[in-house]
């Protein structure tokens, strides 16, 4: 039986007879990749005009993985992030500059713009990308 990946991740599950030689070095990885989706921040410049899709690479580092995503750069024209179809949450935070406005979308849906200098919580519903926070007000922490 041949290796599949995980639906959302594309974290690599092991097939049954595999060479365990190799074992340390796919659990390694895979550790990686789990620490990517939890934890790291990507910062990609989204300069221009052009819109900008995300790197999806099953069993592999990838952009779209990464639990934090910062664009930056100087926007000449409206543009949108594309993400894949795959449920995840998103945490972006729009640093560009310019006097246009960024998108985090699927191809060929609507998505939702970040105002500049926003962080905002998304999510990917499997058909496009929502608003992940609708009705928080105030938190009150003691």
């Amino acid at each position: 039986m041949a290796s599949t990946y995980t639906d959302n991740l594309g974290l690599e599950k092991q097939a049954d007879g595999e060479n365990s030689s190799t074992w340390g070095q796919k659990l390694n990885t895979l550790f990686d990749m789990a620490e990517d989706a939890v934890s790291e921040v990507l910062s990609k410049s989204v300069a221009g005009a052009s819109d900008v899709t995300l790197t999806t690479t099953d069993g592999a580092a990838d952009e779209q993985r990464n639990a934090v995503h910062e664009f930056t750069g100087a926007l000449t024209g409206d543009i949108s992030v594309i993400v894949s179809t795959a449920n995840q949450v998103y945490r972006i935070y729009n640093s560009t500059t310019g006097a246009y406005t960024l998108t985090v979308k699927v191809s060929g849906q609507t998505g939702v713009p970040v105002p500049q200098g926003e962080k905002m919580v998304l999510y990917c519903d499997g058909t496009d990308v929502v608003s992940g926070l609708t009705a928080m007000t105030a938190l009150n922490v003691t």
